[in-house]
């Protein structure tokens, strides 16, 4: 009875699992992959954001310049009106 030699591109190879050559690998990299993602999102939530203070603070300028303007029309429509009585 002739044994099978079990070759991979020319090397032996003995029947292992995956598991336990690359167990350490796997557990250390699954944990890396988890820790950085959980930092990246809590640097995404930061409170204390300044460009979406920044983004906020144009928009609650824009809306205090749409009331500013349309004061103004009525402003110029009042004086208009007394010009035109006058």
């Amino acid at each position: 009875m002739v044994a099978i030699q079990r070759t991979f591109l020319g090397m032996r190879v003995w029947p292992t699992s995956m598991l336990k050559p690359y167990f350490p690998f796997i557990i250390s990299g699954t944990t890396a992959y988890f820790l950085f993602n959980w930092v990246a999102v809590k640097l995404k939530d930061d409170p204390t954001d300044k460009w979406t203070e920044i983004v906020n603070i144009v928009r609650d300028a824009s809306e205090k310049q749409k009331v500013k303007n349309e004061a103004a029309d009525w402003y110029a429509a009042q004086i208009a009106k007394k010009e035109g009585k006058q």
